[in-house]
């Protein structure tokens, strides 16, 4: 009989907690990862490898051309990184984004779907250059190191510890792309309106963001753009203000070579010649002088109808009295909203929206509503599509129209038929969709570098207004046949132009245009019928204005009756749903605020034919494979002696392949414990994981059957497990499922070989422990932006595992967890709505298991800030707060929770000292219950159960928390959790003593 106790357990500790790091290192994020299927080929040209699915061969082609093209010029403003730099071109997402890498190697995504429905982004003479060249430019700021940080880098390779600029806050590296997108292009978010007006709009209504709290993780209006608007027009006074020695590129080496890269007014001052602090005051104070001394005459004349503001889209007329909109408010899932124009009635929302396009009532009635969304397709594939709602705006139900047609920006005529936008990678046009759906019929075609966007009927149904974007630059107001034939252009010009509706009578068109410098309402006559007329817009203004607001309004929609616009009116927390009487008799439109012609000279790639014509090669993945750095581990071994060693890992660009690896020795008894693990991800679904780990574990006392010590031996545990996982991903649902096997053989060493004992002892031949398990989980589980938490919907997951014992007469052992969570929204007072929110938890395990069920403690996320020093809890099936961690055990558990959440303050001018941005504090009030046990059939195993009548009962506990949401560097969200609860129900041995903790993360 062997009888073991352990001594030692081995815990590795990472020599610095990287996860941060890994996450700045990624200058942007897009909404969906790029899709890792299909073939895809490469091109090569001097500095870029450029990849792309092979049915963008053509725009790829292009894509190598504007990176060379934007390389250069970056290479003439900053110091350029080492080596070839991956571009991905994909066309997955209908979104129009992209995001760089300088980790494990200098990496660009970009998404191809150009920006036609995008604010900020809608300026741009093209969007493939534009979006190269900012991405690029964060390669070129990002990757830079001088000094230590580069003899770091020398050292430990591209490790992300030893990239000085990726402490910088997102604001300094989006306001240097930024810079640098339309510095280099003449056309992007510096050139436009967009981010003057937004200051402007927050300086009217003294809503400014003070300076140091322009995060990414910031949950006020406009959010992510906080660090976008403000952080761009900062850098660009800043290089404007900058005399001869100073300028963006000494400011990028001060902060490559100085220790502490994040003290950013030194840097500044370094950089530019000032403090980013006192440049801001001009900035600042130059915004409130701008909107003090704007008239506000024409503010007065709106009629305000939604209140929150936040973000906005689309209103649309439900007869003379109401409006519709889709909106996010923050507050709330994003939805459809209608309110009554007149009489004080409140907005409701009645309906969910996976996100904001144009919801466009039938009739007056709203009895048929027919609105587009974005829904994912597969976990990589995300497009928009058609739906309609039937049966009435309040009550009706949501039916899909198309599946994968990639439409936008619908509008409907009174007989049901529908003009759109189609996406397409670098494209869009327009095409009319039968009000089944079933039928498509392209109306414009697909010519290079030209758009289209926002189509409306004409209230006869016998034409089409909508913008047409040139590849020029220029944008225009046109009027089309039901046949996609152009009759008139009425307004145009290097400007933005959007939004274009007829009034009711047919004979004029109303639209939105920032060419005197901020989005205004702009109006002009429809013209002869029988005439056509594409030139005279260049030569002939025949618009008016027709709003004079001090700030933006956008997306103008005309009352039935004629009388009124609705339209969105930007303020300083977001974008309201507005109304005024129409004004037809304004003064002409006065452009002039973008030049005629982009101002700056983009100079030719000589190398461009080569580049065009070459032959492309298959996607290689090798290359990216190879370990690039290294990262010292430090641990503790089974006798508590140090071990020393090093992890490494590696992931293509299109995430198909990835692998990681550790390795971990014991100097003294020349023990490893190491990992090694393989992703793959090539068939999209499952995704496919192997891994292989051996530890050294523990020391354990080996005695006779009599009792007496013969010694002790050492356990070295490997495991083999493979597993394939499944999702099933939608906007409002999500299944995931992943089934595996495990492999693992237990040997022993002993300083004495008999200790071992015979030849068919288990210490002698070792165990081996065969495995399945299979983990699942449905959710329709969300949350509103500003949320405090998961808000609606509920989660319901299962964990079932078996494991036997080879050459064993004994059975095989079942263990399962099920849990399930469910949220209710509370409408009362605060930034966010209140949370009702449950958990229930069950653990079943039969009478040969091995492993045991562990009740206790608080439970959230863990992080490991130093060597050896672990703040938070790990997640636990079956926690109660204010009681110590594993306080019973047993092959039996049942757990449950219900917590009330509620929105406290959220910071505005807190500052955000040592890097540490505060974004807003919420409550709640809980009460935990759990017990495990085991059965009487198993009680006298000791290693699963407690001794009978051992704290045996149920557990109980109550208590509140404070919840603050912060980040780290600037930009990393955390949630850290401040409680103190007391049991209230306890068995005898467990005290109930109120205790204090602090944790990380939510509870669940």
């Amino acid at each position: 009989m062997i009888r073991a106790v352990t001594m030692a357990v081995w815990r590795p500790v990472l020599v610095a907690a990287i996860g941060i790091l890994l996450v700045m290192t990624s200058a942007e994020r897009a909404a969906a990862q790029v899709d890792p299927r299909g073939t895809v080929r490469t091109i090569t040209t001097p500095h870029l490898y450029v990849h792309y699915p092979a049915a963008l061969d053509s725009l790829a082609r292009l894509a190598a051309v504007f990176g060379e093209t934007a390389y250069g010029q970056l290479a003439r403003e900053l110091v350029a990184p080492r080596g070839r730099i991956d571009l991905l071109l994909t066309d997955n997402v209908d979104a129009s984004n992209g995001f760089a890498q300088v980790f494990p190697t200098n990496r660009v995504v970009i998404y191809a779907v150009p920006p036609v429905g995008t604010r900020e982004l809608r300026f741009h003479d093209d969007w493939l250059r534009l979006v190269i060249t900012h991405e690029l430019a964060h390669i070129f700021h990002i990757d830079r190191a001088r000094g230590l940080w580069r003899a770091g880098r020398w050292l430990f390779g591209r490790n992300p510890l030893f990239f000085p600029n990726a402490f910088t806050p997102s604001w300094v590296k989006e306001g240097l792309a930024v810079h640098y997108e339309s510095a280099l292009t003449g056309s992007g978010r510096l050139v436009s309106t967009e981010f003057p007006v937004l200051l402007r709009a927050a300086a009217r209504d003294s809503a400014l963001v003070p300076y140091g709290r322009w995060s990414l993780a910031t949950t006020r209006f406009p959010r992510g753009q906080t660090a976008y608007g403000y952080g761009s027009l900062l850098m660009q006074r800043a290089v404007d203000l900058a005399d001869s020695v100073h300028g963006m590129r000494r400011f990028v080496e001060a902060t490559a070579g100085d220790l502490i890269p994040f003290r950013l007014q030194r840097m500044s001052r370094a950089g530019f010649g000032e403090r980013f602090s006192t440049l801001y005051r001009t900035l600042r104070d130059s915004a409130q002088a701008v909107a003090s001394a704007a008239p506000a005459d024409g503010d007065a004349v709106w009629q305000y109808v939604s209140l929150d503001g936040w973000y906005a889209q689309a209103p649309r007329w439900v007869g003379n009295d109401s409006l519709l909109w889709s909106a996010s408010t923050g507050r709330e899932v994003t939805g459809l909203y209608v309110a009554p124009v007149a009489g004080g009635g409140l907005p409701r929302r009645v309906a969910w929206r996976n996100g904001l396009d144009v919801n466009v009532p039938l009739d007056s009635s709203a009895q048929r509503v027919v609105f587009a969304q974005d829904e994912r397709l597969d976990p990589y594939i995300t497009r928009s599509d058609l739906y309609v709602r039937d049966g009435g705006v309040h009550d009706g139900r949501d039916r899909r129209l198309t599946v994968g047609q990639r439409l936008t920006m619908p509008d409907v005529r009174a007989d049901g038929s529908i003009v759109a936008v189609q996406l397409s990678a670098n494209g869009s046009r327009l095409v009319r969709v039968s009000g089944t759906g079933d039928a498509i019929t392209p109306l414009t075609r697909d010519l290079v570098g030209e758009r289209w966007a926002e189509p409306r009927w004409s209230p006869n149904g016998e034409e089409i207004a909508a913008v047409q974007l040139l590849p020029t630059g220029e944008q225009r107001v046109v009027v089309l046949t039901v046949f996609g034939d152009v009759r008139r252009v009425v307004s145009g010009g290097r400007a933005v132009f959007a939004s274009p509706a007829f009034t009711p009578d047919g004979a004029r068109l109303v639209w939105s245009s920032d060419r005197s410098g901020r989005m205004q309402l702009e109006t002009a006559a429809r013209g002869a019928l029988g005439v056509v007329d594409t030139l005279s817009w260049r030569t002939t203004e025949v618009a008016t204005q027709a709003s004079a607001v001090t700030t933006g309004v956008y997306e103008p929609s005309v009352s039935p009756d004629g009388a009124r616009v609705a339209a969105l009116v930007q303020r300083g927390d977001g974008y309201h749903v507005a109304w005024a009487p129409l004004d037809t008799a304004g003064a002409m439109v006065r452009g002039g605020f973008y030049p005629r012609t982009n101002a700056v000279r983009i100079p030719a790639f000589a190398d461009s034919a080569r580049v065009s014509a070459q032959a492309s090669t298959r996607y290689g993945v090798w290359r990216q494979l190879v370990p690039r750095y290294w990262l010292p581990l430090a641990g503790e071994s089974r006798l508590g002696d140090i071990t020393y060693g090093v992890s490494s890992s590696g992931v293509d660009i299109l995430g198909r392949h990835a692998w990681s690896g550790s390795l971990l020795l014991e100097p003294a008894t020349r023990e490893y414990d190491g990992a090694l693990s393989y992703r793959y991800a090539g068939l999209g679904v499952p995704v496919a994981d192997v891994s292989y780990s051996q530890e050294w574990d523990g020391t354990f006392v080996v005695r006779n059957n009599s009792g007496a010590r013969l010694g002790t031996v050492a356990r070295r545990r490997r495991f083999l497990t493979a597993s394939n996982t499944y999702v099933v991903p939608r906007v409002r649902w999500n299944v995931v499922g992943t089934i595996g096997a495990q492999y693992e053989l237990r040997a022993f060493k002993a300083a004495a070989d008999s200790i071992r004992g015979t030849a068919d002892d288990p210490l002698r031949t070792g165990v081996r422990y065969p495995s399945l398990f299979l983990n699942a989980s449905v959710s329709t589980a969300r949350r509103a932006l500003r949320g405090v938490s998961v808000e609606e919907g509920f989660t319901l997951s299962n964990s079932v595992a078996y494991r036997w014992q080879e050459e064993s007469a004994e059975g095989g052992s079942f263990r399962d967890i099920l849990t399930a969570r469910a949220y209710l929204p509370l409408d009362l007072p605060g930034y966010a709505r209140h949370v009702l929110a449950t958990r229930v938890a069950v653990g079943y395990a039969d009478n040969n298991t091995r492993t045991e069920f562990t009740v206790g403690g608080a439970s959230g996320v863990t992080s490991e800030l130093l060597p050896g020093v672990v703040v938070g809890d790990p997640l636990r099936p079956f926690p109660v707060r204010g009681t110590p961690p594993g306080v019973q055990r047993g092959a039996r558990a049942l757990a449950g929770s219900v917590e009330y959440r509620a929105p406290l303050l959220m910071f505005r001018r807190v500052p955000s000292p040592f890097t540490v941005y505060s974004d807003r504090l919420s409550v709640v009030l809980f009460s935990d219950a759990a017990r495990a046990w085991c059965p009487a059939s198993l009680r006298r195993n000791a290693v699963v159960c407690l001794p009978n009548g051992v704290r045996d009962g149920w557990l109980a506990s109550a208590g509140g928390e404070v919840v603050l949401d912060l980040a780290l560097q600037y930009d990393v969200p955390y949630r850290v959790r401040l409680g103190t609860a007391v049991p209230y129900v306890a068995p005898a041995g467990v005290s109930r003593k109120a205790s204090v903790y602090v944790t990380l993360g939510g509870y669940f």
